[in-house]
């Protein structure tokens, strides 16, 4: 059986779906790649690329792309002038400027490769007046065009783009897949794994199935940082749990983050503890999303009722809610201990 896409971790439904598709010559013209930070969206986009225009293609004994014939090469290089990227170019949203551009080069034809593929990032930022400037072209394109329109979530793109663009998603690796391959090809995995088991197990809890999140999370100066809001969200579960304290408490809040998004990123934290927490209540293998260590969440876990956890889950979402709207931080920090029953 031909393999495809070999060096891509997971994902093997979408892989082989991929592979029947270019095999039986049925690929669409414009694909959604959705998915989350991390899951291979510009890694599989490439290698459809070099799939479509690897010169082993047609020998059985080898994987598609093959990445050692001239084209893969090029094309995985980012040498291909037939691959092109469409950004917002450090703007908020991707305007109707840069689609108009797309659309004026479509119809040049590739200059080496059979195709012309266009790799549009953040398509979910497109502004609607992008959108439908887009939607002319994937009506009827050159028989050679192939869009890839990249995205976290297919919901912000208009109902007419989605109609013309079939949703492949990319999911979360598994930990098994991930530890695999990070081993193989990241000499900081290694490294940490021998010096700092307990901080690798972090990482690995915080990259949620996301090889781009743990690789990035394994440079020391990213992943400090979310070391110690880690420790914080676990130090605040452990004041949660223990008997009223008003000084503990009123230390812990001083020792919040005072800026706005840094402090929301913490109660973010400290409310998926909470989720894990209780769906650890409903059973004991449910599947973690903050907690490294499962014994230290059941024993946590046990320290709470179910409402009690709800009540504090609701007060963190209401908190994060008001900082969102400017909300003063230091009333807000001091109306959650409060209403968490910590003052």
């Amino acid at each position: 059986m031909k393999q495809a896409f070999t060096d891509v971790v997971g994902n093997g439904h979408l892989k082989q779906k991929l592979l029947d598709d270019i095999l039986q010559k049925r690929l669409s013209h414009a694909y959604i790649l959705e998915g989350s930070f991390g899951t291979g969206k510009h890694t599989l986009a490439l290698r459809i690329a070099a799939a479509l225009s690897c010169e082993s293609s047609h020998d059985p004994s080898s994987p598609l792309p093959c990445m050692r014939c001239p084209s893969c090469r090029k094309i995985l290089g980012g040498n291909s002038p037939d691959v092109i990227y469409v950004n917002r170019k450090e703007k908020a949203t991707l305007g109707v400027d840069e689609i108009r551009e797309v659309r004026a080069d479509v119809y040049i034809p590739p200059n080496d490769l059979e195709i012309k593929l266009y790799i549009i990032e953040d398509a979910h930022l497109m502004t609607t007046q992008a959108q439908n400037a887009l939607l002319l072209t994937l009506e009827e394109p050159p028989s050679y065009v192939l869009f890839l329109l990249l995205c976290e979530s297919a919901a912000p793109l208009l109902e007419t783009v989605r109609s013309r663009a079939p949703t492949l998603r990319t999911r979360a690796v598994e930990p098994g897949e991930m530890r695999e391959h990070l081993q193989k090809n990241s000499e900081s995995f290694r490294t940490l794994q021998k010096d700092s088991p307990y901080e690798l197990e972090e990482i690995l809890a915080t990259s949620d199935g996301s090889i781009g999140r743990a690789l990035t999370l394994l440079d020391p100066a990213t992943r400090d940082p979310i070391l110690k809001k880690r420790k914080l969200a676990r130090d605040f579960i452990k004041l949660l749990s223990e008997k009223r304290n008003s000084l503990s408490t009123l230390r812990f809040i001083k020792a919040l983050g005072e800026k706005r998004d840094e402090l929301i990123l913490e109660l973010q934290m400290i409310r998926l503890s909470l989720r894990d927490l209780m769906v650890l209540k409903q059973s004991e293998h449910a599947a973690l999303c903050f907690f490294a260590n499962r014994e230290e969440a059941l024993n946590l876990s046990d320290s709470f009722t179910t409402p009690r956890l709800l009540k504090l889950c609701d007060g963190l979402g209401n908190a994060i809610d008001k900082l969102r709207m400017n909300a003063n931080v230091r009333l807000t920090l001091t109306a959650l201990a409060v209403e968490s029953g910590l003052l």
